[in-house]
């Protein structure tokens, strides 16, 4: 067959030619177009045979001409895309297939390789508009003499929805993950950011608690601050409200802390104006903290000799603040050249803000600790005046009284005088426990000490991720103040210990009154710890003082990774006991 259609028999146009030249015979002319027919016959009934399995695969066949046209298409084919064979064979591929431009096409079927099959997706167009991602298969053959392009085509449509609708899903997974992990991070560090304030702020109130010295409080916080942002030393500068300057106030040097009244400072620059230190007017304007890179190479200021002469090269200048107001700076000195993350910047800010609240509060808690020294000496001694000394006044003229009578042997007189002063002295007794009673714990006042020790548990853990529960076991009773103010001291110092040191997230107490004892047992699921080494604290050494005041004793079962057991047992007081409270 040629390209028109046309079945040649090349051996009988031999035989025709051999006739013609006078060399061949009809019998032999017939033989050959018998044999012809025959063959016409089976290739005819093959062509058959393959244009039925041509039309009954499930799959879209195209026969395409190198040049474009569609010569041939099955039923598939039409009842995919809805055209008609007689319409296919007036169509070229980039009449339906939309995505693909024509040049694009035709190149691809030149660069087709004989028997090597290509597999592409490509958008195309149904006679009804309907958009379908069809998977096709292009194979180029030679049939007949003829060069032609087989292509299968399959409707894939669902399935690139799926997979197109799986990867946004997996898009929109990764970027929760992604964002999640951004949340847990930021959660982590602010968490540990929250940590480190609580736990300096912690430190420094426990120096205020211990120190008198009011400067000594400053250094143990500066101290504290240096050594959580490893710094090298530091120096604080104040802001005088009266003249404007900054004024040098502390610093630590060479591992040593140094007051404006060194004469080493002095001698450098104990004050001057905030224009001096170029970052410190932006700080003042900003309130955001400033980095000196490197001292070395920038331009000169007071106090730069000094410093470069102990190796610093970076300075972290961090804004100290009181109520949103900067009112000092506190210059951090490394001798390495450092950068700062904002977690490290926002650090500082806190940990410099708390500094300058330590430093207040030293300040306050100095003058405070005077105040109440001379305000509680004056109450004692109104006390004193108003009861004891007027009591004991009465006693003694009771007792002269007594003393004359007794010289006049006036017995019954004697002994109304000593009933007197019996009653004067019992008066002055009670007013003396009542003014001592005036420092007892706010939270006893109102209440008993089961009520003080669960409304402490509820108030201190509420909010946070300690959970605690606080029994009471057998029938309360009176207790002297002194106890039950010591045994609520222990347990807010055993909580307080617990939010400190022990990470724990369970907590219990229990306070049993006995027939001869009362015991309160706290018990957390924390860390623990050596409870055989020794401690530099003043909490555990109080709480054991405190047991054996009440001629209790305090107990300690501890290990690290198993929690904390702290136990006081005391002894029921007897009647006596009571009264003498």
């Amino acid at each position: 067959m040629n390209h028109d259609g046309v079945i040649q028999f090349p051996d009988m146009a031999a035989a025709l030619n051999e006739e013609a030249d006078g060399t061949g015979t009809v019998a032999a002319i017939q033989l050959e177009l018998e044999r012809s027919r025959r063959e016409l016959g089976q290739l005819q009934n093959q062509l058959a045979q393959m244009e039925g399995l041509f039309a009954l695969l499930a799959d879209a066949f195209f026969v395409v001409e190198c040049d474009g046209r569609i010569v041939d298409a099955n039923p598939a084919a039409s009842a995919l895309l809805g055209y008609s064979k007689k319409e296919f064979l007036t169509m070229c591929p980039w009449d339906f297939v939309t995505s693909v431009p024509r040049d694009e096409i035709l190149t691809t079927i030149e660069n087709l390789k004989n028997g090597a099959p290509l597999s592409v997706k490509r958008l195309c167009c149904a006679k009804n508009g309907e958009e379908k991602v069809m998977a096709l298969r292009l194979r180029r053959n030679y049939f007949g003499g003829r060069d032609l392009v087989v292509v299968t085509a399959r409707d894939v449509t669902q399935e690139q929805r799926a997979a197109t609708d799986l990867e946004k899903a997996l898009k929109e997974i990764k970027g929760s993950v992604i964002e999640s992990k951004r949340a847990t991070a930021a959660l982590l560090a602010s968490e540990k950011l929250a940590r480190e304030q609580a736990e300096v702020l912690t430190l420094a109130l426990d120096a205020l608690a211990r120190e008198s010295d009011w400067e000594r409080i400053v250094e143990y916080v500066l101290r504290t601050v240096t050594t959580r942002l490893d710094a090298f030393s530091n120096s604080v500068w104040l802001r005088n409200e009266v003249s404007g300057l900054m004024v040098f106030e502390f610093a630590l040097e060479d591992g040593k802390f140094k007051t404006k009244a060194e004469t080493t400072i002095a001698a450098v620059s104990p004050s001057m104006p905030v224009q001096a230190i170029s970052p410190w007017p932006e700080i003042f304007r900003t309130g955001k903290p400033s980095v000196l890179e490197d001292i070395r190479e920038g331009p000169d200021f007071p106090w730069r000799s000094h410093v470069l002469a102990q190796g610093i090269i970076t300075i972290l200048v961090v804004p100290m603040m009181i109520a949103g107001k900067v009112e000092g700076m506190i210059g951090l000195r490394f001798t390495q050249k450092r950068t700062f993350c904002a977690e490290e910047l926002e650090l500082s800010q806190v940990l410099a803000n708390q500094a300058m609240l330590a430093i207040q509060l030293a300040r306050l808690s100095g003058q405070n600790r005077q105040s109440a020294t001379i305000e509680e000496r004056n109450r004692i001694a109104r006390d004193i005046h108003d009861t004891l000394a007027q009591g004991f006044t009465g006693v003694i003229l009771h007792l002269e009284a007594a003393e004359e009578a007794m010289a006049r042997k006036r017995l019954k007189v004697v002994s109304g005088h000593l009933r007197g002063a019996g009653e004067i002295a019992r008066d002055g007794l009670r007013e003396a426990r009542r003014s001592v009673q005036a420092l007892r714990p706010l939270a006893l006042e109102e209440k008993k000490l089961a009520e003080a020790l669960a409304e402490l548990l509820a108030k201190r853990t509420a909010g946070t991720a300690l959970q605690a529960t606080f029994t009471l076991q057998g029938e309360p009773r009176e207790l002297p103040s002194e106890w039950e103010a010591n045994i609520l001291r222990i347990g807010q110092e055993v909580l307080t210990n617990v939010f400190r040191h022990a990470r724990a997230t369970e907590f219990s107490a229990v306070l049993i009154f006995g027939d001869r004892e009362i015991s309160l047992t706290m018990h957390d699921n924390g860390c623990g710890f050596d409870s055989t080494g020794k401690f530099s604290g003043f909490g555990l050494g109080g709480m054991a003082e405190r047991s054996e005041d009440m001629g209790g004793r305090l107990t300690i079962q501890s290990a690290n990774g198993r929690g904390t057991t702290i136990s006081v047992v005391v002894p029921m007081p007897t009647f006596t006991e009571q009264e003498k409270s």
